[in-house]
């Protein structure tokens, strides 16, 4: 409804600009006190054949170049084709009316005033355009961003419910009392990396970004408690390139999808579950395993890869790309560098 109703208003204001202006302007640029018919019609006709062109060259322009950052582009290959189309529509119109109507032929001394004026018709109208597009984009552009932003929020927020749930530490609980008896020291470190996680977590929770570094000391901890439950049988391998270190990451993205892997696929010594992270030439990290789905399916919400998605919208252009076949379940997820992250 919304886009029939921006049109109607743009033909409106055809309809009704283009006479009322052709009026106004025969008085402003006529040499008499009152222009006649034909000078009035002159005037309409010509910026009946500016306003179109104008506009249908800001159309153009306008699907080229569509962002609110491509506006300084967009605008310099607008008035550089709207001149160029002044300059040959003028030529044209001269020619008509040297032909048809002589009486109204513009002498070569006042042909620069009759093109400030055609410039002048088209500038205005341009203006009009670009203005009103611009506001519009920029409105919609902030409605976008608050709505992007406010879907962090809640990613955010259902992350941190899903890391520090009871079902998860009710398993972290039971997994420590069982190693207390057997080895002490084992335990205690299960003890410290149980703090690192819950750590990191509540330092993390209200940050958009952190560096790749800083989320893979993370989930070193993080394995390490699930690997204390599945011994030799959850293997993970990192391959990242040092220059990405420091890039940087959305917090708890790494954690999500190896929580995921863990959750849908088999982890036994006969089929054990293989991880692999790592860095690609474009600047992205990827997690992926080998599919073993269990046979039992547990219930799943899907949030977990929907929040990485409206997380990743609201923080790049790039998009999180998903492999999922017979073979290997593959996330790809853009590393954001500082320049951007500090939009």
């Amino acid at each position: 409804m919304k886009f029939k109703l921006i049109k109607l208003k743009e033909k409106h204001a055809r309809l009704f600009g283009i006479p009322a202006l052709g009026f106004f302007l025969a008085f402003v640029f006529c040499d008499k006190a009152v222009p006649s018919i034909a000078e009035i019609g002159k005037t309409i006709l010509i910026c009946f054949v500016f306003w179109q062109g104008v506009f249908m060259i800001i159309s153009h322009f306008r699907k080229r170049f569509p962002k609110i950052k491509q506006t300084s582009k967009r605008l310099i290959l607008t008035t550089l084709f709207v001149s160029l189309y002044i300059w040959i529509a003028d030529l044209i119109f001269r020619a008509i009316f040297n032909y048809f109507v002589p009486e109204l032929l513009w002498d070569i001394e006042s042909y620069w005033i009759h093109f400030l004026q055609n410039l002048f018709i088209s500038v205005m109208v341009a203006m009009i355009y670009e203005l009103t597009y611009f506001y519009a984009r920029w409105n919609q552009s902030n409605l976008e961003a608050e709505k992007l932003k406010t879907e962090q929020i809640v990613t955010q927020l259902e992350s941190l419910k899903n890391q520090i749930s009871p079902h998860f530490l009710f398993n972290s609980l039971n997994t420590l009392a069982a190693i207390i008896p057997e080895d002490q020291d084992q335990a205690v470190r299960f003890t410290e990396k149980l703090s690192e996680v819950y750590r990191y977590i509540l330092q993390y929770k209200n940050k958009e970004l952190v560096t790749l570094r800083t989320e893979l000391d993370f989930i070193r901890s993080y394995l390490f408690l699930l690997q204390i439950r599945y011994p030799q049988n959850l293997k993970v391998s990192y391959h990242i390139a040092e220059e990405e270190m420091n890039n940087h990451i959305a917090p708890l993205t790494l954690q999500i999808l190896l929580e995921n892997a863990v959750k849908h696929n088999v982890i036994s010594k006969s089929e054990p579950l293989h991880i692999e992270i790592y860095t690609d030439e474009n600047g992205r990290v990827i997690v992926e395993n080998r599919l073993n789905i269990k046979t039992l399916a547990m219930n799943s919400t899907k949030t977990g890869l929907e929040n990485i998605k409206k997380r990743y919208q609201y923080l790049s252009e790039k998009s999180v790309d998903i492999i999922h076949n017979q073979q290997i379940f593959q996330v790809s997820v853009p590393l954001i560098q500082l320049a951007e992250a500090e939009r």
